[in-house]
C-alpha cells in the first residue's frame, strides 16, 4: 500500500517493538565494507542511492531484493508533493498496482536516522510493520515522521541520494492531478527504466534458474496460514474480487484491526469490492449486529462506528439492550425514535438475517476473519497475526486477480 495518504502513508502511527542494533567497537573498528548503492534511470533522468546498511540491515535486505529481481523497472513515481516527498515502488503506468510484494518487514525507526532532505525511507500503513515494497524520498527536513518513542515509532530511513538530486526535484516540480481515487499524480508518467545496484555483476544462469524458482514458491500455504472453504460462497459481484471482513463490536482484535484493515481497503485497486459483515451467533451479537446496520440505514455508520467499538472493547460500558444502544447513538445527534423506528425496519432485519446466513456458509472459527472471493478464510491463529492476516489478504486477492486473468 502505495500511497502516503490515504495509502500506505501518514496515517495515525501505532507501534509493536523497536529494532536496536547491537555493535561490538573492537569488530567494527577493524572491518570496512564499501556503501552499497543503487542505480534509478528514470524517465526524468538517473539518481544514486547509498543505503545505510549497518543502521537498517532488514530494510536494506528487503529494498534490494525487490532490485536484484527487477521489480522496480517500469514502475511509476505515482505521488509527488512538492516541498515534501515524492513516491513510488508499488504502481506501473495507468496507476496498475504492481504484481504481489513481498511479506511486510519489521519497521527500523528506532535507528534513529532523520527524515531529513534527500534521504530515502519505506512507505508503509498504519501499523509500523507493514513495509513491503513502496518507498519515498524526502524533499524536505520532514521531523513529524521521525521516531519518537516505541509509542510513536516513525518511519524507517535506509540511505540518501548521493547524485541527481536535481532529478529528485525536477520530479517533484512536475504537474500533478487527480486519478479516480489518487491524489498527486504526475500529468506524465515518470518511469523508472531500471534500478539496479551500482557495479552489480550479472548472475550466473544456474544463479538465475534458482532465483526464478524461489520467486515461484508460495509465500502462503493452504490450511496453514489460510483455509480453504469446502463450498465456495457467491459474491455479489463475479466480476470483482469480493473482500469481507467477519467482526464484533465486543472483539478487541476486532477493534485492534478495524483502522488497519479500512486503511488496506482503501488501497486496493477497483477489482476488489471490500465490505465488512459482523458475525452473529448468539444474543449480544445479534445485538451489535443491528445497531451495526442501523447506523448504516441512518447514514451515520461514519460518526457512530468507532464511538461504538471504543465504548464497549476500551471503556467496557455495558451495552446489553436497544435502549443503551439508543443512548450512545443520541449522544451522536440520532434522534431515540428515529433509532428506534430503524432498529426495527424491515431493512435491519434484512441485513442481521444475512449476516447470520453468512457465518452459517463461511463457518469462522472466531472473528475478526478475511473471506476473500468466497473461497477462502483467514483467520488471526492461523495466519500468525493482524498484520500477517493482510498480507495473507495480498497474496490471495492477487491469486484471484491471476485466475481472473487466465
Amino acid at each position: 500500500m502505495r500511497f502516503i495518504r490515504p495509502l500506505y502513508l501518514f496515517v495515525a502511527l501505532l507501534t509493536q517493538g523497536v529494532f536496536a542494533a547491537e555493535t561490538n567497537s573492537e569488530d567494527t573498528s577493524s572491518k570496512s565494507h564499501a556503501p552499497v548503492e543503487v542505480v534509478f534511470a528514470t524517465s526524468e533522468g538517473a539518481f544514486t542511492l547509498e543505503l545505510t546498511e549497518d543502521k537498517a540491515p532488514i530494510t536494506v535486505a528487503n529494498f534490494l531484493s525487490y532490485v536484484d529481481e527487477g521489480f522496480y523497472d517500469n514502475t511509476v513515481f505515482h505521488r509527488v508533493i512538492p516541498g515534501f516527498v515524492i513516491q513510488g515502488g508499488g504502481f506501473e503506468k495507468g496507476m496498475k498496482a504492481r504484481r504481489k510484494t513481498r511479506a511486510p518487514i519489521k519497521n527500523e525507526s528506532g535507528n534513529r536516522l532523520k527524515n531529513s532532505r534527500g534521504t530515502i525511507t519505506m512507505a508503509r500503513r498504519t501499523h509500523p510493520d507493514t513495509a513491503t515494497s513502496q518507498f519515498f524520498i524526502n524533499l524536505a527536513d520532514n521531523e513529524r515522521l521521525d521516531y519518537r518513542s516505541e509509542y510513536q515509532p516513525g518511519y524507517a530511513v535506509f540511505g540518501k541520494v548521493t547524485a541527481g538530486m536535481d532529478v529528485i526535484d525536477k520530479i517533484a516540480g512536475l504537474p500533478t492531478r487527480t486519478v479516480d481515487r489518487f491524489n498527486d499524480v504526475p500529468d506524465e508518467d515518470v518511469v523508472v527504466l531500471s534500478a539496479k545496484r551500482k557495479g552489480a555483476i550479472p548472475a550466473q544462469d544456474g544463479a538465475a534458474e534458482a532465483d526464478a524458482a524461489e520467486q515461484k514458491k508460495e509465500r502462503f500455504v493452504a490450511g496453514e496460514h489460510y483455509f480453504v472453504l469446502e463450498r465456495p460462497v457467491p459474491t455479489r459481484d463475479s466480476a470483482r474480487i469480493e473482500v469481507v471482513e467477519m467482526f464484533s463490536y465486543g472483539c478487541p482484535h476486532c477493534y485492534e484491526l478495524d483502522a488497519p484493515i479500512r486503511e488496506w481497503s482503501k488501497q486496493q485497486s477497483g477489482d476488489v469490492d471490500f465490505r465488512v459483515i459482523p458475525a452473529v451467533w448468539n444474543k449480544p451479537m445479534e445485538l451489535y449486529a443491528r445497531a451495526f446496520y442501523t447506523a448504516e440505514e441512518l447514514n451515520v455508520a461514519e460518526k457512530i462506528h468507532q464511538p461504538l467499538f471504543s465504548a464497549i472493547v476500551i471503556e467496557q460500558k455495558s451495552i446489553r439492550n436497544e435502549s443503551d444502544l439508543a443512548g450512545i447513538f443520541a449522544r451522536h445527534g440520532v434522534d431515540k425514535k428515529a433509532f428506534s423506528d430503524v432498529f426495527h425496519s424491515t431493512a435491519v432485519e434484512t441485513g442481521t438475517r444475512h449476516a447470520e446466513e453468512r457465518v452459517r456458509l463461511y463457518k469462522p472459527v472466531g472473528v475478526p476473519e478475511i473471506i476473500v472471493n468466497g473461497k477462502y478464510r483467514i483467520d488471526r491463529m492461523r495466519a500468525g497475526g493482524l498484520t500477517e492476516m493482510l498480507a495473507v489478504a495480498d497474496f490471495l486477492v492477487n491469486k484471484e486477480r491471476l485466475m481472473l486473468k487466465q
